[in-house]
C-alpha cells in the first residue's frame, strides 16, 4: 500500500511540473490538473481490477472497536479540579518573588504535563477514528466496487462502464470543493 501511495504522489507531482514548465498557472488550475490525473489513473485502476477480476480480501481486523476506546479513556488518570490560589506580588520585589515564580513556573510545567497527556490520548483516539474513516472509504468502498468484478472480468465495456461510474462517484466531490473553492475566492 506504501509503495502505490508514493507511486502516485510522484505521478502526480511529475506529470503537474512536467506539463508546467513552460508557463505559469493558477493554483485552481493546478489542482484541476492534479485531480484530473488521479482521476485517470483510478479510472485505470478500478476498470482493469473489474477486468481482470481482482477482489479484495480483508486481513487488517478491527481498527476501532470499543474495547480499545475503553481502555484509552480508563488509562488517563483523573484531576478533579484547577483550583489556582490567588497570589498577588505586585509592588514586591526581592528575592521571594523570584522563588515564588519558579515554584510557579515548576507548578504551570507539571500542569502543562497532564494537559499534554490528556491532549495525547485525545489525540491517538482521533488518530484511530480517522483511520478507521479511511479504511472504510478505501478498502471497504473498493472492496464493494471489486465486488462486481465476477460480472465484468473478460468484458472490457462493462468494466469501463462500472468503472467510470464508480470513478465518478469517488472523484466528483473532490472536483466540487476546487470549483466552490474557486467560486468563493
Amino acid at each position: 500500500m506504501s509503495y502505490s501511495t508514493l507511486g502516485i504522489i510522484i505521478l502526480v507531482i511529475l506529470s503537474v511540473w512536467i506539463s508546467g514548465t513552460g508557463s505559469h498557472r493558477s493554483l485552481f488550475q493546478n489542482s484541476i490538473l492534479s485531480t484530473s490525473i488521479l482521476a485517470v489513473a483510478f479510472f485505470l485502476f478500478i476498470s482493469l481490477g473489474l477486468y481482470y477480476g481482482l477482489k479484495l480480501k480483508e486481513n487488517v481486523g478491527s481498527i476501532v472497536n470499543r474495547e480499545k476506546i475503553k481502555s484509552y479513556r480508563i488509562s488517563k488518570p483523573k484531576v478533579d479540579n484547577f483550583d489556582f490560589p490567588d497570589i498577588s506580588l505586585i509592588g514586591n520585589e526581592g528575592c521571594g518573588e523570584i522563588i515564588i515564580s519558579i515554584i510557579l513556573w515548576i507548578l504551570l510545567s507539571v500542569v502543562l504535563i497532564f494537559l499534554l497527556y490528556f491532549l495525547s490520548v485525545f489525540f491517538w483516539v482521533v488518530i484511530l477514528l480517522f483511520t478507521a474513516m479511511l479504511y472504510w472509504i478505501f478498502f471497504r468502498g473498493l472492496r464493494l466496487v471489486f465486488k462486481n468484478s465476477k460480472h465484468c472480468r473478460g468484458n472490457l465495456l462493462k468494466s469501463f462502464g462500472f468503472g467510470f461510474f464508480y470513478s465518478f462517484l469517488y472523484i466528483s466531490w473532490i472536483y466540487g470543493i476546487i470549483f466552490l473553492a474557486n467560486y468563493l475566492n
